[in-house]
This record gives structure tokens, sequence and C-alpha cells, in this order.
């Protein structure tokens, strides 16, 4: 499987992150959806910490998922779409909270006093 690289920069940190070919301008685009986010808890809270921020980071796009899925519609902002393409773009939101868990998690083991 080919697998192409795109690199994101989250709270002035660059992450390689993977994602199959064709994908990198999704992967782009979430990456600058997350530090958007990340960014305005940067301004709420201050630097509490790269993992806290990237574990709040998750734990807002899941709230804003689970509304969607809850509400049945698009999420704020964005045009109505097909059951097809909600459950793709479900699918995607998912799959970068995953990824962000994960480096939340790989950064607090590595940072323990963080």
């Amino acid at each position: 499987m080919n697998q192409s690289v795109v690199t994101i920069r989250l709270n002035g940190t660059p992450y390689q992150i993977g994602c199959g070919p064709g994908e990198e301008a999704r992967v782009s685009a979430l990456g600058a959806e997350v530090e958007e986010i990340l960014q305005s808890l940067v301004g709420s809270v201050g630097q509490i910490g790269e993992a806290r921020l990237l574990a709040m980071v998750t734990l807002i796009l899941a709230d804003k998922l689970s509304e969607a899925k809850q509400a049945g519609a698009a999420p704020t902002g964005e045009t109505a779409s097909t059951p097809a393409a909600d459950d793709a773009a479900a699918q995607a939101i998912e799959a970068a909270a995953d990824r962000i868990a994960a480096m939340a998690t790989a950064l607090a083991t590595r940072l323990p006093n963080d």
C-alpha cells in the first residue's frame, strides 16, 4: 500500500501524519482545524502542556461529532449532504480524533511531568 506523509503543525510542533494517496489536502485541512481549536484553547487557558491541550481538542471534536450525530444534521457552518457523505466525514473525524488521542498519549508518556 502506498502511503503519503503530510506534515501538520500543532502549537508550533511539526507532526508527520500518514495518509492514503490523494488524502493529503484533507489531512492538512483537518490539521488546520485542530490547530484553530488548539490556539483558541491556548488563548483561553494558556500553555498548559501539549498533551493536555491535545486531549482537550480531542474532546471538543468528539463533542461536535456527537452533537452532529444527535441532531442528524451537518455540523454548524456546513451545508447538508448525503448520508454516505456524512458517514465518510464522521469516519474521517473519528480517525483524526484517534490519531490526536494517540499523539496526546505518546506525549504524556514521554513527558510525565507535563
